[in-house]
């Protein structure tokens, strides 16, 4: 698949919801950060708080990519299932720190591998944890290192948001975001 192309259409698609997505961005990324910062409770609230956001995170652009209405209140979507999500987030959490801890490629491969779980319960909430996280190895199965190679082409872009005071992040995320969504319709249409 051409990266760039994928990039490139993705940005365009984003063009119209740029400005509300960088909000659902900054959103997610204060309920995720500001809570870790204050005790150890809030380490937890936090840790609690990051699966449900994540499935939110993933409503949300998936809807602006099937051009369905998206709004911030996609991310409260996310706790719907929140027992189910919780556990899902500590899975994929757990078997990517293992595999870090087993020279960093095993939990780098893990973490890609898994890495579709949420958009795959977007659309079949039905499906058990463990037929989840199946569901996105198989996806992923072959197409790792592609993926890696998607991901490492926002770091540039990171690191450019980063000398904009930190602002510019939340400007790139949401491109990031729906890149991500983006290629998980690609991986459906490979394995159809």
């Amino acid at each position: 698949m051409n990266l760039l192309n994928l990039m490139r259409e993705s940005r365009a698609k984003l063009i119209p919801h740029w400005v509300i997505a960088s909000l659902v961005c900054v959103l997610y990324g204060l309920l995720v950060g500001v809570p870790s910062g204050l005790n150890t409770y809030g380490e937890l609230l936090s840790f609690l708080l990051a699966g449900p956001l994540q499935l939110g995170i993933a409503i949300y652009f998936l809807n602006i990519l099937n051009d369905r209405p998206a709004s911030i209140e996609n991310l409260i979507e996310g706790f719907k299932p929140l027992l189910k999500v919780i556990l899902i987030y500590i899975i994929i959490s757990i078997a990517t720190a293992i595999g870090i801890v087993l020279l960093i490629i095993p939990g780098i491969i893990i973490a890609l591998g898994l890495s579709m779980t949420y958009y795959i319960l977007v659309e079949n909430l039905e499906l058990s944890i463990e037929e989840s996280l199946k569901e996105s190895w198989r996806l992923t199965n072959g197409y790792k290192m592609e993926l890696f190679v998607l991901l490492l082409r926002f770091i540039p872009w990171y690191l450019l948001g980063l000398l904009c005071f930190g602002i510019g992040i939340f400007v790139v995320m949401p491109w990031h975001q729906l890149t991500l969504a983006n290629y998980y319709n690609y991986l459906k249409q490979q394995q159809a």
